[in-house]
């Protein structure tokens, strides 16, 4: 093979490879939550229909992710003012003693449930990673990484987006 598509090769796997990285951990999978298996605090089964008609945020997150604590410690700030008719909703997928302690620790008010399975095993391999929901349970938008809560810019169209 010639020298000159010896280098056309190598640059397309390159930019195949970088396309496979970049999909796996910059694009939200899509996700039915309601078909997780998903449990509360108290390891009862936790049905994803019972938050109708309520503007929810999803969130996969973990204690261990710095990221995660930042936009949690944000939206419990303006949970109560800017975001008082939006139920968040905390998946992490650790230890039920660790999720619970997490709670307890940080006194967050939001719905935590825990994932019975690792979020590999359901393409989140990146977190924090968000799903936004209309009252209609209907996915509206998703994000991976931090949001900024705190700017109102941001914060005002997220909730445009759940309307």
């Amino acid at each position: 093979m010639p020298k000159k598509y010896s280098y056309l090769l190598l640059l397309l796997l390159f930019a195949c490879g970088g396309f496979y990285f970049y999909r796996k951990y910059n694009v939200p999978p899509t996700l039915d939550i309601s078909k997780l298996n998903l449990v509360d605090l108290k390891g009862e089964a936790f049905d994803f229909k019972s938050l109708k008609g309520k503007k929810t945020m999803v969130c996969f997150s973990a204690s261990w992710c710095g990221n995660c604590i930042n936009e949690m410690n944000a939206l419990m700030r303006i949970k109560n003012t800017e975001l008082q008719d939006v139920e968040i909703v905390i998946i992490d997928d650790e230890p039920m003693e660790n999720v619970i302690n997490f709670k307890t620790r940080k006194n967050y008010p939001f719905t935590f449930l825990k994932l019975n399975q690792p979020f590999p095993n359901i393409r989140i391999n990146s977190i924090p990673v968000t799903y936004f929901y209309n009252k209609n349970l209907e996915l509206k938008n998703d994000e991976v990484g931090e949001i900024e809560w705190l700017d109102p810019s941001i914060r005002e169209h997220y909730k445009q987006v759940m309307n």
